[in-house]
């Protein structure tokens, strides 16, 4: 029988360094990632966080991962102002702005129900109804 170094027999005790630990929870690192990462099994990683912090890795990776988001944040808001398409994401998702199109298909003359489908696709790419629609529109202009 092999003895981990304690005279007992078993495997040696994985030591685990919680500062780069709590590191990798910042970083959103799942359970398996950091178990391999100090290899070892998910089970071990479960039992030395209840041991060192008297919880469940749930509740610790809920914890310590904020500070990840927290930087995630900031990193991209401080990017936001050097590269435009950062600041159009973050007012996509951070403001709920929308890129969209209005079309007007209003006519003074005629109701949309009496414009053709080739009129009206006409005029959702950006055609106006200045004049008569039906002598400018043809089948080969839509597309």
């Amino acid at each position: 029988m092999t003895t981990n170094g304690n005279g007992k027999g078993g495997r040696h005790r994985v030591e685990i360094n919680w500062t780069e630990f709590e590191g990798y929870c910042a970083m959103q690192c799942t359970l398996r990632e950091i178990a391999d990462y100090f290899n070892c099994s998910e089970d071990t990683i479960e039992r030395r966080v209840i041991e060192h912090y008297h919880c469940g890795f749930a509740e610790i990776f809920k914890r310590k991962r904020q500070k990840g988001l927290m930087s995630l944040r900031a990193s991209l808001f401080n990017l936001s102002k050097k590269q435009g398409n950062v600041a159009i994401f973050l007012a996509k998702n951070w403001l709920g702005m929308v890129d969209k199109q209005e079309v007007d298909v209003t006519n003074k003359d005629a109701a949309v129900e009496d414009l053709t489908d080739d009129e009206l696709a006409w005029i959702v790419k950006g055609g106006s109804r200045r004049g008569t629609v039906k002598a400018t529109v043809s089948p080969q202009s839509v597309n």
